[in-house]
């Protein structure tokens, strides 16, 4: 008895199997269909947007050396002028929170002594203090005052001056609708050549990338005195903010 109903099991488990291959089959064609309808034609572009604008803040390096045979007094003296640079460029407007210590060294060396003689020049051994400040400016205009200033005190290393802008997200949203608007320029160039027109954009990607920075007189070394009848002149010019995308339209 028990054999007669296993021989009869096995035929139904067969079948079952047969049938569960031919469901899958036929799933995976309609899913092909179905990919294929939805998909359809494409055409591919890449969009740019690039927007024009003025800084309004901008980033200074700051720095003072001092070299003492003493390692002590080396790092008073650095103290000194550093403290005073501070203090006056803060009387011209700059904040707490935009004056920052990016760098603080002391390390020994040695120096040349200058000489009248034929004598080989005596090398003085001593230390190497140096000390830097990140400033943030955030009146364009105070850039050259400020170098001035830091100058008058004691600055003997001002270098990286940057210039950005406060509020980058606004101009690049403004770039970014620029560049689609190139895209869908370039998708309907294409298209036109065969009587076709795009629809909505299937698929977006949008490339950016880290904001607009622009370097001017990476370094100036010791800056004009601020007694003298001229500020040192230093020229922003303009910055791009430039966004990229590559757009799908069906047609």
């Amino acid at each position: 008895m028990k054999k007669i109903i296993y021989l009869m099991i096995i035929p139904i488990l067969i079948a079952g199997l047969f049938a569960v291959d031919a469901m899958d089959i036929f799933s995976g064609k309609a899913q092909a269909n179905n990919s294929s309808l939805t998909e359809g034609n494409i055409v591919t572009v890449n969009g740019l947007g690039t927007v024009k604008v003025k800084p309004d803040i901008a980033y200074i390096n700051v720095g003072v050396e001092v070299f003492n045979t003493d390692a002590k007094k080396a790092q008073d003296d650095n103290a000194k002028l550093m403290d005073k640079i501070i203090i006056a460029v803060k009387e011209n407007g700059i904040k707490d929170e935009d004056i920052k210590t990016t760098r603080y060294t002391i390390y020994k060396t040695s120096k040349n002594e200058p000489s009248f003689s034929k004598e080989k020049e005596k090398r003085i051994e001593g230390y190497i203090s140096t000390n830097s400040v990140e400033i943030t400016i955030r009146d364009i205009d105070k850039v050259g005052k400020i170098i001035d200033i830091a100058g008058k005190e004691g600055a003997n290393r001002i270098s990286n001056i940057r210039f950005g802008i406060s509020d980058e997200d606004k101009y690049y949203s403004d770039a970014l609708k620029l560049a689609m608007e190139n895209a869908s320029g370039k998708a309907e160039a294409i298209l036109s050549t065969f009587g076709a027109k795009p629809g909505k954009p299937y698929r977006i990607n949008e490339n950016s990338y880290g904001g607009p920075i622009i370097y001017r007189n990476n370094n100036l070394m010791k800056t004009q005195m601020a007694e003298e009848a001229y500020e040192t002149p230093v020229e922003a010019g303009e910055l791009e903010i430039t966004a990229t995308v590559m757009v799908e339209y069906k047609y």
